[in-house]
Order: C-alpha cells, then sequence, then structure tokens
C-alpha cells in the first residue's frame, strides 16, 4: 500500500516533470525562426532573406535590417540602429577584377584589408585598440574569396551605446565585392543567433543572366 508521502512525492515528480515540458515547449517557441522577406539585386546579382518584422531600408545596393529585440514590426521602425540588431549587404562593382581567379584575387586583398577596415566600417571607430577582431577565416575557391570575422566594438559612453558584437562577411568575386554584417548589443547577440545565421546561410550571388 502507498502511503501519503509516496503519493505526494510521485505528485510532485510528476508536476516538476510538467513545468520542465513547459518550459522546454515555451524555449522552443522563443527559439523558432522569424517568417522572412527575400530581396533581390539584379544590379549586383545577389539575394538574401531577413526577418520579416524589422525594418527594411534598400538602397542601389544595399540592404539593411533595423530589428527590435522581438521581430515586432511597430518596435523595430523606432527601433535605434545603435542599439537593434542590424543586418546588412552592402555591394559594389570592383574595377578591374574581370577574368581573375579565387586566388589571384586573395593576393590583391588579403586579411590586412580587411582588419584595416573593420573598426570604421562596423564600429565607427577610428581607434583601432578600441576593437577587438577575432577569428578571421579566409576561404579561396576557383572564383571567389570569403573571409570571416568576429568584432567587439567597445562601449561609447557619452552616447550610451554600450559594448556591440557582429559578425562579418566579405565575399570577393571577379565582378563585385559583398560584405555581409549582422550586429547587436553584446548582451543580445546570442540571443538572436538563429536569425543571424539564417540571414549568413540565405545569401546568395546569382548567376549572370544571358
Amino acid at each position: 500500500m502507498h502511503s501519503l508521502c509516496d503519493f505526494r512525492k510521485g505528485s510532485m515528480t510528476m508536476g516538476l516533470a510538467l513545468v520542465g515540458i513547459a518550459l522546454a515547449a515555451g524555449l522552443a517557441g522563443a527559439q523558432a525562426p522569424a517568417e522572412t522577406k527575400t530581396f533581390e539585386n539584379g544590379q549586383f546579382r545577389f539575394s538574401v532573406a531577413v526577418p520579416a518584422g524589422c525594418r527594411h531600408e534598400e538602397g542601389p545596393g544595399t540592404i539593411d535590417a533595423v530589428c527590435s529585440p522581438d521581430f515586432d514590426p511597430e518596435r523595430s521602425a523606432v527601433a535605434a540602429n545603435a542599439s537593434a540588431l542590424v543586418l546588412l549587404v552592402a555591394a559594389e562593382a570592383v574595377a578591374g577584377d574581370a577574368g581573375k581567379t579565387g586566388s589571384e584575387l586573395q593576393q590583391r586583398y588579403g586579411e590586412a584589408g580587411l582588419r584595416e577596415e573593420l573598426s570604421e566600417a562596423i564600429c565607427g571607430e577610428s581607434d583601432k585598440a578600441r576593437v577587438k577582431i577575432s577569428n578571421v577565416k579566409e576561404a579561396v575557391e576557383a572564383t571567389r574569396v570569403t573571409y570571416t570575422a568576429d568584432v567587439v566594438c567597445a562601449e561609447v559612453k557619452f552616447l550610451q551605446i554600450g559594448e556591440r558584437r557582429a559578425s562579418v562577411r566579405h565575399v570577393i568575386t571577379p565582378d563585385a565585392r559583398y560584405r555581409l554584417v549582422a550586429r547587436a548589443l553584446a548582451e543580445d547577440f546570442d540571443k538572436q543567433r538563429e536569425a543571424i545565421d539564417a540571414f549568413f546561410a540565405s545569401f546568395q550571388v546569382l548567376p549572370a543572366t544571358k
């Protein structure tokens, strides 16, 4: 015969199990991928998908998505670039690179060139000592070279901007150079990892049309 104490222990165990299931379901829902919107740029031949709930700003060779932490369209519409999750693609034509191989592009640009521009381009910092660049990687293919890096921007106290983190990818082809950036406040960056990874994975260089 089971005692009342055994019944209570069993009930408590079942209750904790149900709480655990509910928490897991809640976390799974919080991490579900947001709906996306795909942009294609015919001039620079690229496509990319960004969360639909962000504020989208499109230029001749650029796509910016400025996102509130919950990807709410109304909050994204007024979110400040300095503190929001920002997903950016910027493309530019590269003169004189037509017909170059990936190895030749690597020799022209290189890791040093990447490091030189990241402080100003990602953090708005002229003082390179205030910017940490790590995990720089290089991948050379037949007709392109890709550089990736992680960047940490120091806080700007007088502007009340906290420390920010960014992931950067530069894709250099004989026809164009593409800069991809995902940046957010340091405390929010890992929380947005799913959206950031999806953004980078969605980017494609489109084939030339005949």
